[in-house]
């Protein structure tokens, strides 16, 4: 993307509450309501009843097309246009330095790393899926992540080759873009300005990553998900990095799942146990040596942000 100058932007602590509000506005509200509106030619009941099956999480096959549709307007339109006019008209920036062209090598290592990062993340999968604590707030908690759970079980029911495309395109390819713009592209830059510190802009931006999706027994590893991607983009400076990581992430995720629906592997990406140790301690090493390849990579390109 071609380098754009900033014109009177605001101020950076305005700009954090600016990005709160568009996404909320954004994912919460318009990029659902299009959805719902794009979805009903494609649902044989009334508005009404629509509405009720949606909010109500339910998982009859009449719904697995409106519900996709809905998804995706919630993350494209959600977390990528609408925040994308606010970046622009209302914070007075444009994204420059975000988006430069990358090599093939790079998206490579990338890709290695997020899949090596998913054997020592699994144990944390694991012990946070199996917190146990009591109250009102633990209770919702609990039956939110079973309503997401059963959610995603759903929509990742692939009946053919062209269902895993779409299931690719709108739990893959359009969160990557939307969420690593609005988190790494936009709020993690807007922190690091107000605290003068990278590493709390990272951290910071991957807990509210985390916690925009609502799943708090999934809460931790997702975390240092976030924190993983927004290193990426500290380093690389190209945001081009953490949507490729972002995308892989997800994309194998997809696949796996229909790799074990048709057969072709045991393993079964959904569940939250935590895989063997003679496997983990390996990637783990192999993590480590090859994310210190990549960040020294790019330093001696002169990407670091």
């Amino acid at each position: 993307m071609e380098n754009l100058t900033e014109e009177q932007p605001l101020h950076p602590v305005a700009s954090i509450g600016v990005f709160v509000a568009t996404v909320f506005l954004g994912f919460a509200v318009v990029g659902p309501m299009v959805g719902f509106m794009v979805a009903m030619p494609f649902y044989d009941g009334d508005i009404t009843s629509l509405l009720e099956s949606i909010t109500k999480y339910e998982t009859t096959e009449s719904l697995r097309t409106p519900f996709m549709i809905i998804q995706a307007c919630a993350s494209g339109i959600g977390l990528m246009v609408i925040p994308m006019l606010a970046f622009r008209f209302v914070v007075k920036q444009r994204p420059i330095r975000l988006v430069r062209n990358t090599d093939v090598l790079t998206v490579a290592i990338t890709g290695l790393v997020v899949v090596l990062f998913l054997f020592p993340n699994s144990f944390v999968i694991e012990w946070n899926a199996s917190l146990n604590f009591s109250g009102n707030f633990w209770d919702w908690a609990r039956n939110r992540e079973s309503i997401a759970t059963e959610f995603t079980q759903f929509i990742t029911k692939f009946q053919s080759p062209t269902d895993l495309m779409v299931g690719l395109f709108v739990i893959a390819v359009l969160p990557a873009i939307g969420e690593e713009f609005t988190f790494r592209g936009w709020l993690q830059p807007a922190i690091q300005k107000v605290s003068g510190n990278p590493h709390i802009a990272i951290w910071i931006s991957a807990f509210l990553f985390s916690a925009l999706h609502m799943q708090f027994f999934g809460f931790v590893p997702r975390v240092l998900l976030g924190a993983l991607f927004g290193y990426l983009m500290y380093w690389s400076g190209n945001l081009w990095i953490p949507i490729i990581a972002h995308l892989v992430n997800n994309g194998f995720a997809v696949i796996m799942i229909y790799l074990y629906q048709t057969g072709a592997t045991k393993f079964d990406a959904e569940t939250p146990e935590a895989m063997p140790w003679t496997l983990v301690v390996p990637a783990t090493i192999i993590f480590i040596g090859v994310i210190l390849f990549l960040k020294k990579q790019l330093e001696s390109r002169g990407q670091v942000a």
